[in-house]
Order: C-alpha cells, then sequence, then structure tokens
C-alpha cells in the first residue's frame, strides 16, 4: 500500500473512534446471561397462545397493557423489540419486559438504558397477568420455589429519596413521564376484568411512591428554593448621580457579606449582562426593564408621582434580581458577583482594573452528571420542545394569577373605600343640626332618638374598622402574595430565556454539516488511493484532503463537546427548574392562612357590629316620647 492509503488508514481509525453522530447504529442488547424474577418466565408463559417458544406481536402489546404504561410507551417498545420476524422469541419478549421495568420506574425504555443497567434490572410490575394462563401451564413455567410474581430481592424496590434529593425528579425529567400527562390509562383486556380495579389502585399508587433512581448533581442548598428569603436591601439614595443628566443612585445592603455599596441601573445592567456571558447554559435572574431617558425626565419634571411610581416598581424589581442572584450557590462564589455587592469603589472603576473573565464556563459533562446515564440525558432533551411548551404554559398561568391577585386587590382597596364612606355617613357629628323653630315637643330629641345616635356612632366605628380590615387584606394581596408569585414567575421567564439560549446556540446542524462534508472528503480521498499508481497532479489533492479530514475531525471533537455540554445542562437546570416547584407550599399555606386570619378579624369586627346594632331602639314611639 502506498504511503497515502497507510495516511487515509490511520485517518480512518482516527474517526472511528470519534462519537457516533455521523452513523448511528443500533446496539445489540440481551438479558440471556442475567438472572431474570419469576414474573419474566409467567408472563411468557401467559403470552404463550399456541406455544412452540414464540409470542406473536399482539400477544406482547396484550401482555404489556397489564403494566398500567400509556399505550404509546408500549407501542414504542413493541417496536424496539421486534425484530421483523412474524413472532418473537422468548430473549426479544424478555428485553421488553426489561424496558417495561425500566419505564414504570421513569427512565426511558430504550436498549441503552438496558445495556446500561443490565446487571441490576428492576422487576416489571404486570398485575392481572396470571389471569391469561391455567394454573397449571403458570407453574409449570416457574421454577421451583418460585411461585410469587413480586420480587422481594428487587434492587429498586427499597430505593428512596434521602433527605436533599430532588423529589421525584427523574420522572420530571423523562420525555416518556411528560408525554403520560393528559393521556388516558392503558386499558385492560377483556378477561382481566375481575383484576381491573386492584389494578386502577396499584397503578395509580406508583406514580406517587415510584423510587428515585437518578438525582441530577445539582446543588442543593435550601435558600436558592427560599424565594420568600431576601438576603439584599435596596433604597434609592438622597443623592443623585451625574453632572448634567442626573441619574438615580442605588443604596445597596447585603447581609451575607455585611456590606453597603452604592449603584447605578447600569452596574445591574452590567452584572446581568456578564452573567448570561459566563454562564449561558444557566438560569439567571430577571432584571427589570429599562426605562426610556426621555419619557423618564418627561415624567420627573411633570409628574412626580408617576416619576415616584416607576422608582418603586424598578426598586422591587431590582431587590429581586439582586437576592436571586445570592440565592444561587455557583453565582455567590464568583469573583465579580462578590465585588458588585462588596467593593465600595464606582463600579466602572471595578471594571478597568479588575482581570475580568468573560469566557464561557467549560462543563465537565462527566463530574457533573455523575452516575447519570448518557441516554437518560439525551432521552430529556428529545424531549425539549415539549418541556418548552410546559414552561410557557406555566408561564401564562403564573401570569393569570398574578393579575388575578392584583385585580383582587384592587377590589378589597375599593371595598374598603366605600365602607369607609359609608361609615362617615353614620357619625353623629355629620348629621344635620336640629331645628329650634316650631313647636318644641316635636323637635325635643327622645330618648331613643340619643340611644340611636349614640349606637349609629359606634356601628360607624365599626364599618370603620371593617375598612381597615379590607384595605389591609388588599395590600397583603398586592405585596406578599402577588410578590411571591412574582418571583416563581421570574423564575419561569429565566428558564424560558435560557432554552431559548440554547436553541440558538445548539451544534446539532453544525455536527450535520461537518459529518456530510467529511464524508464527501473521505469518499474523494479512498478514489485518489485506490489508483495506482497515484498520479503526481492528485498528491496536492490528497495532502489537501488529509489536511481538510484532520480540520473536521477537531471541529467535530468541538461541536460534539459543546453540545454535550448544552445537553447536561439543561438536564440539570430543568431539575433545578422542577426544584422551585416546592416553594408553592410556602406561597399557598401563607396566602391560605392570611385568608382565614382575615375572615376571622372580619368576623370578629361584624359580630360586634351586631352586638350594637341589637341594642339599637325599635319601639316607635320612643321616638316622640
Amino acid at each position: 500500500m502506498s504511503r497515502y492509503a497507510d495516511t487515509f488508514a490511520s485517518l480512518l481509525s482516527v474517526f472511528t473512534k470519534l462519537p457516533s453522530n455521523c452513523n448511528d447504529t443500533t446496539p445489540a442488547v440481551s438479558v440471556d446471561n442475567v438472572a431474570l424474577p419469576v414474573v419474566y418466565a409467567v408472563a411468557f408463559s401467559a403470552a404463550q397462545k399456541a406455544g412452540g417458544g414464540r409470542v406473536t406481536r399482539d400477544a406482547l402489546q396484550q401482555t404489556l397493557e397489564f403494566s398500567g404504561l400509556p399505550r404509546h410507551v408500549t407501542g414504542q417498545i413493541v417496536l424496539t423489540a421486534d425484530t421483523g420476524a412474524d413472532s418473537l422469541a422468548q430473549r426479544d419478549f424478555n428485553l421488553a419486559l426489561a424496558m417495561v421495568a425500566l419505564a414504570q420506574k421513569n427512565m426511558s425504555p430504550t436498549l441503552e438504558s438496558v445495556m446500561f443497567h443490565k446487571e441490576d434490572l428492576p422487576v416489571p410490575e404486570l398485575d392481572g397477568v396470571e389471569t391469561l394462563i391455567s394454573s397449571s401451564n403458570m407453574h409449570s413455567s416457574m421454577p421451583p420455589g418460585r411461585g410469587r410474581l413480586d420480587a422481594p430481592d428487587d434492587p429498586w424496590s427499597s430505593a428512596s429519596a434521602g433527605p436533599g434529593a430532588v423529589a421525584s425528579s427523574t420522572a420530571a425529567l423523562g420525555s416518556m413521564s411528560l408525554a403520560t400527562n393528559g393521556t388516558e390509562t392503558a386499558s385492560l383486556p377483556a378477561n382481566a376484568d375481575s383484576t381491573k380495579k386492584e389494578h386502577q389502585q396499584r397503578t395509580a399508587g406508583r406514580d406517587s411512591s415510584a423510587s428515585q433512581t437518578f438525582v441530577p448533581g445539582i446543588n442543593m442548598d435550601e435558600l436558592q428554593w427560599k424565594l420568600d428569603k431576601e438576603d439584599v436591601s435596596i433604597k434609592e439614595s438622597a443623592e443623585r448621580g451625574g453632572i448634567v443628566f442626573k441619574h438615580t443612585n442605588y443604596e445597596i445592603s447585603t447581609r451575607s457579606f455585611s456590606s453597603m455599596v452604592v449603584r447605578r441601573y447600569r452596574d445591574f445592567d452590567w452584572i446581568s449582562n456578564y452573567l448570561v456571558t459566563r454562564y449561558p447554559y444557566r438560569m439567571h435572574a430577571n432584571i427589570p426593564p429599562k426605562g426610556f431617558p426621555g419619557k423618564l425626565m418627561q415624567l420627573y419634571f411633570a409628574n412626580k408621582e408617576l416619576d415616584r411610581k416607576f422608582l418603586d416598581n424598578r426598586i422591587k424589581g431590582l431587590t429581586r434580581f439582586a437576592s436571586a442572584i445570592l440565592r444561587i450557590p455557583f453565582l455567590r462564589r464568583d469573583a465579580l458577583v462578590i465585588q458588585f455587592f462588596t467593593n465600595t469603589d464606582e463600579f466602572g472603576h471595578v471594571l478597568k482594573v479588575g482581570n475580568l473573565d468573560m469566557e464561557a464556563e467549560d462543563i465537565d459533562v462527566e463530574d457533573e452528571l455523575g452516575s447519570t446515564p448518557w441516554p437518560e440525558v439525551q432521552q430529556t432533551y428529545a424531549a425539549f420542545d415539549d418541556f418548552y411548551a410546559q414552561v410557557a404554559r406555566d408561564e401564562e398561568r403564573y401570569r393569570t394569577q398574578i393579575t388575578s391577585l392584583e385585580k383582587i386587590a384592587r377590589y378589597k382597596q375599593a371595598i374598603g373605600d366605600e365602607l369607609n364612606v359609608y361609615s362617615d355617613t353614620m357619625r353623629l357629628i355629620n348629621a344635620p343640626r336640629e331645628s329650634v323653630s316650631g313647636s318644641r315637643k316635636f323637635h325635643v330629641q327622645a330618648a331613643s332618638k340619643r340611644t340611636l345616635d349614640s349606637n349609629l356612632n359606634e356601628l360607624s366605628m365599626s364599618f370603620s374598622d371593617a375598612s381597615l380590615l379590607e384595605k389591609a387584606h388588599g395590600e397583603v394581596q398586592k405585596t406578599i402574595s402577588a410578590e411571591y408569585l412574582r418571583r416563581v414567575y421570574d423564575v419561569v421567564i429565566s428558564m424560558k430565556l435560557m432554552m431559548d439560549r440554547m436553541r440558538r446556540m445548539e451544534k446539532r446542524k453544525d455536527i450535520q454539516r461537518v459529518c456530510e462534508r467529511n464524508d464527501a472528503n473521505r469518499k474523494a480521498m479512498a478514489q485518489l488511493n485506490g489508483e495506482s499508481p497515484v498520479p503526481d497532479s492528485d498528491r496536492s489533492s490528497i495532502d489537501r484532503l488529509e489536511r481538510l479530514l484532520r480540520e473536521d475531525a477537531a471541529e467535530l471533537q468541538l461541536l460534539n463537546h459543546e453540545q454535550r455540554c448544552i445537553e447536561a445542562r439543561f438536564y440539570l437546570e430543568l431539575a433545578r427548574y422542577k426544584c422551585y416547584e416546592s416553594f408553592l407550599q410556602t406561597h399557598y399555606h401563607g396566602y391560605i392562612e392570611e385568608q382565614i386570619k382575615h375572615h376571622t378579624m372580619t368576623l370578629n369586627a361584624w359580630k360586634q357590629a351586631l352586638s350594637t346594632a341589637d341594642d339599637l331602639p325599635t319601639d316607635p314611639l320612643g321616638f316622640i316620647s
């Protein structure tokens, strides 16, 4: 073989070691050498209609319906296990049951997952499958001494989430488990009606008690999930900045750093852009939008009330932004973040003298994923669009809830105002004075009239108390309940923005382009090396193709690494996004507790008013005698 042919062979050996993005093949997987529990033999014996050691695809589908999995999941499992023959052998049937067991444990039912868990496969749950086979056939098919379908030595049966684990995190990540939401459960065969009720009860409880398999390697510092905790206090500085064009300065007090610094909005905006550049594949706090300078000046000179409202809303937004940064563990350790909250110099000066690292973080995929198998990550990323739609629904839901709470708050304020107006009309001081003209007999206040006026004054105070309670309740709705939901809403927006960045930065199309170019260059080089002897005119072309192949190999390796980083980070950030739902307990507990407190105080106020109203005189003659 010529020198060029040797070089070509070495390049081919390099490309065979590259990730399998260019040529995807399905691995040969089986569970032949694995000690399987008795349920495999029972199910296979039940699925055999005519014997012969094989089962039809329809029989396999009917057997898998006892798993309680949705039809589209069992259908995919049947297609994966199907070899193309008219019927399936026991090894293919066992492979299908292994994928069922993985799906029941909220893992992706793929050949890769079976291969990864080959030595510790969970036991599939097929409630009622014994109804498909007579007792004689069933007992003859089972190994001696094994008469139960459930296996006490199931390595997955006793798995439980630790105190710091993400509750049902893998269920939130697997695309199969996502697709089960809103999908009707698989129906049971007609001859299994006797076990249908028990089957539904057991499968209904399976989702809530499913043992946790893979906990994403995220920092479980509880502070980051407590959205009601604020480490930062921001207020408007008394001194405005600037010489000609004035701007507002903000005093930032941070309890964890025991510091107080002065920053302007431009500094907040800069640190926000820095975090997105430095950590592009992570969720970040949302900064309140910029104002329009011309409009702000108009508001400042024309309407101080509107300007005050704008600044108050901005301070609230900046407080949420700064507090969200300090809740996240890896951001609290960032050198520039520490400088932002602790260095008393102007932040522009800090940026000039500092040695800033503006490069995007490099992710060690294997280290961050830990024991999570790569097929799990790929399966999760394959459902990217489904998760994006889910985040969009979350956005709409929380936005509607915030709007409703704000409307309720305004409604409560209006009720309070009207009750106060009503209260004012009941007071004696606002009643017209008694006329002194005419007969004295009919103009002298009777005892009942004096009692009525006195009690109406007391009722007026009760109505005034009810007015204050309604206004206070409206303020709580606006400043606490709606504010907590805004923080959850910020998390949703952060997730959506991160997924938008991932869509723009993903490398799958670039990988496909390089693979196609690489295939074309390899074919051209193989054609040139096939000529013997190699013409001198073709040697320069071969050298050029060798160089292009080396460049493609380097570029493909880089693109694959970047794509793996994106997929791994999406897997981890999706788990973190789900963890934030734990804050909803704090929100709703506080909201309902406040409702009970408000209605208790309101009930007591109206009970006191009722006692006063009962003391009002009722004798008509008492008002004229």
